[in-house]
């Protein structure tokens, strides 16, 4: 949520639209407020900050502000906590569940919302998804139509308005047709990336400490098969060496550990596993490679070091 929408960030906006929302409500409604990753990273950051009360508009409000993003995207288990502190059996509530990502921390969101159905929990589910790709749309749709509720998709400040509007007015958004932008850079002039989304902590079935690595990659025109490769290796510099080709990885020297992933399709996103090593400095990084007749390296994601996460390691259910 720190990225920018109309030049403010994610979470400016959304702090500012559910301001006012709240502030126009009657003053006897219940609310509460559930959010992850405030402050905290890692997969166990989802947390009740204020139980659903008459009245309590106010003082969500005041915890709103408080918010800071930081981290994974947790929402199977937001959900978990969103049954067990918000629903209720007796009457129904409504959700609105607000995010910029998709599930990132193996739960499953689906099977959360069967649970609570089948423990009689009432509620409406209407989620926002802002800058979501048509995969994490589609995810977001169906978890909006089992849980009885509608996906707004947010690609800028009107569309969270028109989102609420429509939650509350029961109809549905008109969006404006989007506004052509001037001299638009052509699609072969924009280059191949890779990049790190998130390193979480993941504790497997068997015990063995992990970490898991999420990435996102845009390839070039007309290419369709690429090659994702992780290099891990001790933040220690010992024996680099030259690059050749230029965007590869200097210190492969230093390797530690690799891994290897095959991906069609142009855009895409993954994870890949790192196993915990002994050593506490360690820095992973990735390549980007088209395999297009003759493989060649296309993009170098940054070099990231990898926390100590073993105070907040998440155990596997």
């Amino acid at each position: 949520m720190t990225e920018k929408l109309n030049g403010r960030t994610r979470m400016e906006i959304a702090k500012e639209q559910m301001t006012q929302v709240l502030s126009g409500l009657p003053k006897d409604s219940e609310v509460g407020f559930v959010a992850y990753g405030n402050r905290i990273a890692g997969c166990n950051s989802a947390r009740l900050y204020h139980p659903i009360q008459r009245g309590g508009a106010s003082a969500v409000i005041g915890k709103l502000y408080g918010v800071v993003p930081a981290g994974s995207t947790p929402i199977a288990n937001t959900l978990e906590i969103v049954g067990e502190y918000i629903l209720s059996e007796n009457k129904e509530t409504d959700i609105i569940f607000i995010s910029d990502g998709v599930e990132s921390c193996e739960g499953d969101p689906l099977a959360v919302l069967h649970a609570l159905k089948t423990r009689g929990k009432k509620f409406n589910l209407q989620i926002m998804g802002i800058a979501i790709d048509s995969k994490g749309e589609e995810d977001f749709a169906k978890l909006a139509a089992i849980g009885n509720g509608k996906y707004y998709p947010v690609k800028d400040k009107e569309d969270m308005e028109l989102a609420f509007q429509s939650i509350f007015s029961g109809n549905p958004p008109v969006y404006l047709p989007p506004t052509k932008k001037e001299d638009p850079k052509k699609e072969t002039d924009v280059p191949a990336n890779i990049r790190i989304v998130s390193i979480l902590p993941y504790t497997s079935l068997e015990g063995s400490e992990t970490y898991i690595l999420h990435f996102e990659y845009d390839g070039i025109p007309n290419i369709q098969d690429y090659m994702i490769q992780m290099n891990v290796f001790s933040k220690e510099e010992k024996n680099n060496s030259f690059p050749i080709p230029p965007l590869r990885e200097r210190r492969m020297g230093d390797l530690m550990f690799h891994d290897v992933q095959f991906r069609e399709g142009r855009n895409g996103k993954g994870k890949m596993i790192i196993p915990k090593k002994s050593l506490k400095e360690i820095q992973t990084s990735l390549e980007l490679w088209s395999l297009d007749d003759i493989p060649k390296i296309i993009a170098k994601s940054e070099t990231k070091q990898l926390q100590d996460f073993s105070k907040t390691t998440r155990q596997s259910k």
